[in-house]
């Protein structure tokens, strides 16, 4: 796989983690599978910095909570090995587009055959890179245009260089009728300094994927061309949740993270 697509299993090692716990805020049905199957295969996983997990956590139930409100159509820009098509309980009638590079989507599907997994929506793959013209290849798996969208853009825009993000909220603004909604996260500068944000990149480095740590605010680019935007902060999130960080945890690095929910 891609080096970005290899940071996949690192982020499913930690849902695999969270599973394990009492009092897991997400059940990733798909995420034991992935750590069997990279160390059966000596892929080697780099374990989580302190505090990774925890924040994984706390990211993963953001979304959840965003998709329970979410129209019947959804995309998942990036969806990786996460499983939600499987473990939430969508309405009938939902169809849910799966977004991501083609060997990281036949890696997924090898595992959801071996595990049994059935997808409780219409669940519609699309092998595609998203810095080539993804719409077209949307479009002809069945998106519709004309139909209120839920868009997931989950760990993603931190990769994509400034073209290619720009590019693609274009994209998503483009495709997205009224009633649609987006949800995305990414990093203000105000942790490029704190040494838990630099261990974490060097992690990242060492699978071969870039981070780009440092991002223009693409919650005012969405602002400006129509959107309404809220903000949310990990920390507070956790508390929200009644999984506060743990102590050890750098409040400003994890607080530096914003987890945007826009609608039209």
């Amino acid at each position: 796989m891609q080096a970005v697509s290899r940071t996949a299993l690192w982020v499913a090692s930690m849902r695999a983690t969270e599973a394990a716990r009492p009092d897991r805020l997400h059940d990733d049905p798909l995420a034991a599978a992935v750590v069997a199957s990279a160390a059966a295969s000596a892929q080697s996983i780099p374990p989580a910095p302190p505090g990774a997990a925890e924040f994984m956590a706390i990211r993963t139930r953001f979304y959840d909570d965003f998709l329970a409100a979410a129209p019947l159509q959804i995309v998942v820009l990036a969806a990786g090995l996460d499983a939600r098509a499987f473990r939430l309980p969508w309405p009938s009638g939902t169809r849910v587009f799966e977004l991501d590079l083609p060997e990281l989507l036949a890696f997924k599907a090898e595992l959801i055959a071996a595990t049994s997994l059935v997808a409780a929506c219409t669940r519609v793959v699309v092998p595609v890179d998203l810095r080539d013209d993804w719409a077209t290849v949307l479009s002809a798996a069945g998106f519709s245009p004309a139909q209120p969208t839920a868009w997931v853009a989950e760990g993603l825009l931190q990769y994509l260089s400034e073209p290619d993000k720009k590019r693609l909220l274009d994209t998503v603004s483009g495709l997205s009728a009224p009633g649609s909604r987006f949800a995305f996260d990414h990093m203000d500068t105000s942790a490029d300094d704190r040494a838990s944000v630099a261990d974490a990149l060097n992690r990242i480095r060492s699978m071969g994927a870039e981070f780009v740590a440092t991002v223009s605010d693409p919650a005012g680019w969405l602002t400006a061309h129509g959107w309404s935007v809220a903000v949310d902060r990990v920390p507070a999130l956790a508390v929200e949740y009644g999984r506060p960080l743990p102590d050890f945890m750098d409040p400003a690095a994890a607080n530096a993270t914003a987890l945007c929910t826009v609608t039209r």
